[in-house]
């Protein structure tokens, strides 16, 4: 090590008389010079951990700004997807619960077979919304038989049934739906109320 701190100073010496045109200053020996090496060296990595705190800093903002704007851009897509999805969802119920006479069944039977086909088609577009906003990471919030919660959930009908708890939710009216932990759209439900 001091072999080579040794071969340092000859170079530099040897750089000093080769430059003429570089100022001599003060003598300054090997020990002045390797403390200002050390002090350069220290500023340096100072320097260097600022500048790494501001780029992290940088990032991290930068970060939160673009989830800011994902969040204001997206939001009201979300919810129209939503309400599409609910309608859709209402719509394959309707048609379920249709039962056409036994004339109409019997003068129609391919007409029958078509309205299945139909409904069929209907539930596969609603499986694939529904897993299209599982990836967007919008998940239904579960009401049904839970205790009332009015951060998640709005009381549409008040219903007294002595058997069951105070503000137990006995119904969903309309679905409820969170985002990344933010609720998109309050469920609307049908609560128990005793007495």
């Amino acid at each position: 090590m001091a072999s080579d701190k040794e071969a340092l100073l000859a170079a530099f010496e040897r750089f000093l008389a080769a430059n003429p045109q570089v100022e001599a200053g003060p003598a300054v020996g090997p020990a002045q010079v390797l403390v200002e090496l050390t002090a350069l060296r220290i500023e340096t990595q100072k320097l260097g951990r600022t500048l790494n705190d501001l780029l992290e800093r940088e990032q991290a903002d930068r970060a939160a700004r673009l989830q800011s704007i994902e969040r204001e851009r997206l939001r009201p897509v979300l919810l129209d997807l939503i309400e599409l999805r609910d309608r859709l969802e209402a719509g394959i119920e309707a048609l379920a619960r249709l039962r056409p006479t036994w004339l109409t069944r019997l003068m129609c039977r391919r007409k029958g077979l078509r309205f299945q086909a139909v409904l069929a088609g209907f539930k596969l577009i609603l499986l694939r919304l529904d897993q299209q906003l599982a990836a967007l990471g919008v998940e239904a919030i579960e009401a049904q038989d839970r205790p009332f919660d009015p951060v998640t959930m709005r009381a549409v009908e008040v219903v007294c049934l002595r058997r069951l708890p105070e503000a137990q939710v006995v119904g969903v009216l309309r679905r409820g739906w969170r985002w990344r932990g933010e609720v998109l759209k309050v469920a609307e439900v049908r609560v128990n109320k005793r007495g």
